[in-house]
Protein backbone atom coordinates (compact mmCIF):
# COMPACT_ATOMS: atom_id res chain seq x y z
CA UNK A 1 0.00 0.00 0.00
CA UNK A 2 1.59 3.52 -0.81
CA UNK A 3 1.79 6.08 1.52
CA UNK A 4 1.08 9.39 -0.10
CA UNK A 5 1.14 12.37 2.16
CA UNK A 6 0.01 15.82 1.42
CA UNK A 7 1.88 18.82 1.48
CA UNK A 8 0.62 22.11 1.36
CA UNK A 9 2.55 23.61 -1.08
CA UNK A 10 1.31 24.85 -4.26
CA UNK A 11 -1.72 25.65 -10.38
CA UNK A 12 -3.03 24.26 -9.57
CA UNK A 13 -3.10 24.36 -8.78
CA UNK A 14 -5.78 22.05 -5.86
CA UNK A 15 -5.21 24.26 -5.60
CA UNK A 16 -2.18 21.65 -4.87
CA UNK A 17 -1.28 18.07 -3.57
CA UNK A 18 2.08 17.10 -3.66
CA UNK A 19 3.74 14.05 -4.78
CA UNK A 20 6.75 13.70 -3.54
CA UNK A 21 8.71 10.75 -2.34
CA UNK A 22 5.43 9.10 -2.14
CA UNK A 23 4.00 12.78 -1.12
CA UNK A 24 1.43 14.36 -3.55
CA UNK A 25 1.97 17.53 -5.11
CA UNK A 26 -0.18 19.34 -7.18
CA UNK A 27 -3.08 17.92 -8.77
CA UNK A 28 -3.99 21.04 -11.27
CA UNK A 29 -2.27 23.32 -12.40
CA UNK A 30 -0.38 26.67 -12.95
CA UNK A 31 -3.08 27.98 -15.52
CA UNK A 32 -5.53 26.86 -13.25
CA UNK A 33 -6.68 24.60 -15.33
CA UNK A 34 -4.55 24.48 -17.87
CA UNK A 35 -4.59 23.10 -21.92
CA UNK A 36 -3.43 20.29 -22.92
CA UNK A 37 -2.23 17.25 -25.23
CA UNK A 38 -4.13 14.71 -26.64
CA UNK A 39 -3.33 10.67 -26.57
CA UNK A 40 -5.94 8.03 -27.08
CA UNK A 41 -4.70 6.59 -23.51
CA UNK A 42 -6.70 10.41 -23.04
CA UNK A 43 -10.09 9.24 -24.16
CA UNK A 44 -10.60 10.45 -27.56
CA UNK A 45 -7.02 10.29 -29.05
CA UNK A 46 -7.17 8.92 -32.42
CA UNK A 47 -5.29 9.23 -35.84
CA UNK A 48 -8.04 11.38 -36.79
CA UNK A 49 -8.30 13.59 -40.13
CA UNK A 50 -4.83 14.78 -41.52
CA UNK A 51 -6.63 18.57 -41.72
CA UNK A 52 -4.98 21.59 -40.11
CA UNK A 53 -7.74 23.50 -37.92
CA UNK A 54 -6.73 26.24 -35.64
CA UNK A 55 -7.72 26.44 -31.99
CA UNK A 56 -8.07 29.37 -30.32
CA UNK A 57 -6.06 28.43 -27.06
CA UNK A 58 -5.56 31.84 -25.52
CA UNK A 59 -9.32 32.70 -25.69
CA UNK A 60 -10.44 29.61 -24.72
CA UNK A 61 -8.36 29.55 -21.98
CA UNK A 62 -9.63 33.15 -20.28
CA UNK A 63 -13.11 31.66 -21.25
CA UNK A 64 -12.63 28.84 -19.16
CA UNK A 65 -10.38 30.72 -16.15
CA UNK A 66 -13.49 33.33 -16.20
CA UNK A 67 -16.21 30.85 -15.58
CA UNK A 68 -14.56 28.57 -13.17
CA UNK A 69 -16.18 24.74 -13.31
CA UNK A 70 -16.64 21.55 -10.90
CA UNK A 71 -15.26 18.30 -12.58
CA UNK A 72 -15.52 14.56 -10.66
CA UNK A 73 -12.45 12.35 -11.57
CA UNK A 74 -11.78 8.54 -11.29
CA UNK A 75 -8.18 8.34 -10.23
CA UNK A 76 -5.89 5.00 -10.85
CA UNK A 77 -2.81 4.07 -11.00
CA UNK A 78 -0.94 3.40 -7.61
CA UNK A 79 -3.83 4.47 -5.97
CA UNK A 80 -7.81 3.95 -6.48
CA UNK A 81 -10.61 6.39 -5.65
CA UNK A 82 -12.03 9.35 -6.89
CA UNK A 83 -11.24 13.11 -6.91
CA UNK A 84 -13.58 16.42 -7.03
CA UNK A 85 -12.13 19.41 -8.58
CA UNK A 86 -13.97 22.87 -8.07
CA UNK A 87 -12.47 25.91 -9.48
CA UNK A 88 -14.46 28.99 -8.84
CA UNK A 89 -15.22 31.31 -11.71
CA UNK A 90 -12.20 34.38 -11.82
CA UNK A 91 -13.57 37.63 -9.52
CA UNK A 92 -11.83 41.01 -10.30
CA UNK A 93 -9.78 43.53 -8.20
CA UNK A 94 -6.87 41.12 -7.24
CA UNK A 95 -3.33 42.74 -6.85
CA UNK A 96 -0.55 40.26 -7.33
CA UNK A 97 2.96 40.91 -7.19
CA UNK A 98 1.82 44.49 -7.52
CA UNK A 99 -0.17 43.48 -10.90
CA UNK A 100 -3.95 44.32 -10.93
CA UNK A 101 -6.10 41.34 -12.21
CA UNK A 102 -7.93 38.47 -11.45
CA UNK A 103 -8.18 35.69 -8.69
CA UNK A 104 -9.52 32.10 -8.79
CA UNK A 105 -10.26 29.87 -5.90
CA UNK A 106 -9.67 26.08 -5.98
CA UNK A 107 -10.35 22.91 -4.00
CA UNK A 108 -9.64 19.60 -4.54
CA UNK A 109 -10.25 16.57 -3.11
CA UNK A 110 -9.13 13.34 -3.23
CA UNK A 111 -10.11 10.03 -1.88
CA UNK A 112 -8.80 6.41 -2.06
CA UNK A 113 -9.24 3.41 -1.40
CA UNK A 114 -6.24 1.63 -1.01
CA UNK A 115 -3.64 4.49 -0.19
CA UNK A 116 -2.99 6.09 3.03
CA UNK A 117 -3.41 8.99 3.57
CA UNK A 118 -7.32 7.81 2.41
CA UNK A 119 -8.44 11.63 1.84
CA UNK A 120 -6.51 14.74 1.41
CA UNK A 121 -7.86 18.05 0.13
CA UNK A 122 -5.83 21.18 -0.99
CA UNK A 123 -6.98 24.91 -1.49
CA UNK A 124 -5.25 27.54 -3.42
CA UNK A 125 -5.99 30.91 -5.05
CA UNK A 126 -4.70 31.17 -8.95
CA UNK A 127 -3.77 34.88 -10.11
CA UNK A 128 -4.33 36.61 -13.81
CA UNK A 129 -3.67 39.83 -14.79
CA UNK A 130 -6.51 41.76 -16.79
CA UNK A 131 -6.21 39.42 -19.95
CA UNK A 132 -6.24 36.29 -18.06
CA UNK A 133 -2.87 35.53 -18.35
CA UNK A 134 -1.37 33.70 -15.36
CA UNK A 135 0.67 35.23 -12.57
CA UNK A 136 1.17 32.84 -9.64
CA UNK A 137 -0.89 31.50 -6.99
CA UNK A 138 -1.07 31.02 -3.40
CA UNK A 139 -1.72 27.67 -1.90
CA UNK A 140 -2.85 27.83 1.88
CA UNK A 141 -0.33 26.44 3.81
CA UNK A 142 1.51 25.86 1.08
CA UNK A 143 3.68 27.23 -1.72
CA UNK A 144 3.67 30.58 -3.05
CA UNK A 145 4.16 30.52 -7.11
CA UNK A 146 5.18 33.17 -9.44
CA UNK A 147 6.16 33.72 -12.95
CA UNK A 148 9.04 35.95 -12.81
CA UNK A 149 8.87 36.01 -16.47
CA UNK A 150 5.18 36.82 -17.63
CA UNK A 151 3.71 33.32 -18.67
CA UNK A 152 3.08 33.05 -23.10
CA UNK A 153 -0.21 31.16 -24.02
CA UNK A 154 -0.27 31.70 -27.86
CA UNK A 155 -2.82 32.94 -29.29
CA UNK A 156 -3.86 29.81 -31.33
CA UNK A 157 -2.30 26.58 -32.37
CA UNK A 158 -2.65 23.55 -34.86
CA UNK A 159 -2.39 20.17 -34.21
CA UNK A 160 1.98 19.40 -33.67
CA UNK A 161 2.03 22.33 -32.08
CA UNK A 162 4.29 22.59 -28.92
CA UNK A 163 6.32 25.13 -26.70
CA UNK A 164 7.15 26.68 -23.56
CA UNK A 165 4.47 28.65 -21.32
CA UNK A 166 7.11 29.88 -18.91
CA UNK A 167 8.17 28.91 -15.51
CA UNK A 168 7.22 29.32 -11.99
CA UNK A 169 9.48 30.11 -9.03
CA UNK A 170 8.23 28.94 -5.48
CA UNK A 171 8.72 29.85 -2.14
CA UNK A 172 7.27 29.08 1.01
CA UNK A 173 5.28 32.00 1.33
CA UNK A 174 4.58 35.68 0.17
CA UNK A 175 7.90 36.97 1.66
CA UNK A 176 10.18 35.18 -1.30
CA UNK A 177 12.72 34.71 1.12
CA UNK A 178 13.23 30.55 0.71
CA UNK A 179 12.77 29.20 -2.53
CA UNK A 180 11.30 25.78 -2.81
CA UNK A 181 11.57 25.31 -6.27
CA UNK A 182 10.26 25.93 -9.15
CA UNK A 183 7.93 24.51 -12.35
CA UNK A 184 8.34 24.65 -16.05
CA UNK A 185 5.20 24.76 -17.98
CA UNK A 186 4.50 23.77 -21.60
CA UNK A 187 2.51 23.11 -24.02
CA UNK A 188 1.34 20.02 -27.13
CA UNK A 189 -1.48 19.99 -29.32
CA UNK A 190 -2.60 16.58 -30.26
CA UNK A 191 -5.17 14.88 -32.39
CA UNK A 192 -8.60 14.18 -31.14
CA UNK A 193 -11.17 14.50 -33.69
CA UNK A 194 -11.52 16.23 -36.75
CA UNK A 195 -13.04 19.23 -35.24
CA UNK A 196 -11.45 19.32 -31.72
CA UNK A 197 -7.69 18.72 -30.36
CA UNK A 198 -6.61 17.42 -27.15
CA UNK A 199 -3.93 20.11 -25.67
CA UNK A 200 -1.60 18.33 -22.98
CA UNK A 201 -0.33 20.94 -20.59
CA UNK A 202 3.03 19.38 -18.84
CA UNK A 203 4.83 20.99 -15.41
CA UNK A 204 7.87 19.58 -14.33
CA UNK A 205 8.68 20.44 -10.87
CA UNK A 206 12.07 20.73 -9.30
CA UNK A 207 13.47 21.13 -5.55
CA UNK A 208 15.85 23.81 -5.14
CA UNK A 209 18.75 22.15 -6.00
CA UNK A 210 17.67 21.44 -9.94
CA UNK A 211 16.60 18.28 -9.27
CA UNK A 212 13.34 17.11 -11.12
CA UNK A 213 10.71 16.01 -8.47
CA UNK A 214 7.31 15.03 -10.41
CA UNK A 215 6.05 15.59 -13.43
CA UNK A 216 1.97 16.43 -13.92
CA UNK A 217 0.08 16.45 -17.02
CA UNK A 218 -3.14 18.00 -17.61
CA UNK A 219 -4.98 17.16 -20.50
CA UNK A 220 -8.22 18.86 -22.12
CA UNK A 221 -10.28 18.75 -25.26
CA UNK A 222 -10.83 21.63 -27.00
CA UNK A 223 -13.17 22.27 -30.25
CA UNK A 224 -11.99 24.72 -33.33
CA UNK A 225 -14.71 27.04 -31.46
CA UNK A 226 -12.74 27.67 -28.81
CA UNK A 227 -15.11 25.44 -26.07
CA UNK A 228 -12.46 23.86 -23.78
CA UNK A 229 -13.44 20.81 -21.17
CA UNK A 230 -11.08 18.88 -18.74
CA UNK A 231 -10.82 15.46 -19.89
CA UNK A 232 -7.50 14.19 -17.51
CA UNK A 233 -4.25 14.84 -15.19
CA UNK A 234 -2.02 12.57 -14.59
CA UNK A 235 0.77 13.05 -11.66
CA UNK A 236 4.41 10.67 -11.66
CA UNK A 237 6.67 10.75 -8.82
CA UNK A 238 10.44 10.03 -10.29
CA UNK A 239 12.18 9.34 -7.10
CA UNK A 240 8.99 6.52 -6.51
CA UNK A 241 7.19 4.15 -8.61
CA UNK A 242 3.85 6.16 -7.46
CA UNK A 243 1.58 7.47 -10.45
CA UNK A 244 -1.90 8.95 -10.38
CA UNK A 245 -4.30 9.31 -12.99
CA UNK A 246 -7.20 11.30 -12.87
CA UNK A 247 -10.15 10.43 -15.43
CA UNK A 248 -12.95 13.11 -16.02
CA UNK A 249 -16.10 11.01 -15.32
Amino acid sequence: MANLKAKTPCFGRLSEILITGGNMKRLYGVMGLCIALGLSACGGGSSGSISTPSFPLKSAYSTLVANGYTKTYTVSGTCSGTASEMVAPAKPGAIFEGTPGFSADSTVTISLTNCTQATTTATLTSYYDTNYTPLGFNVVGGDYGVYLTPAVIPVSAVVGDSGIIGTVTTYTNSTKTTPTGREDVSYAVGPDAVNTAIVNLTFKIYDPAGVLGSTEQDRYRITTDGVITPVSKTVEDVSTPITINLTFQ
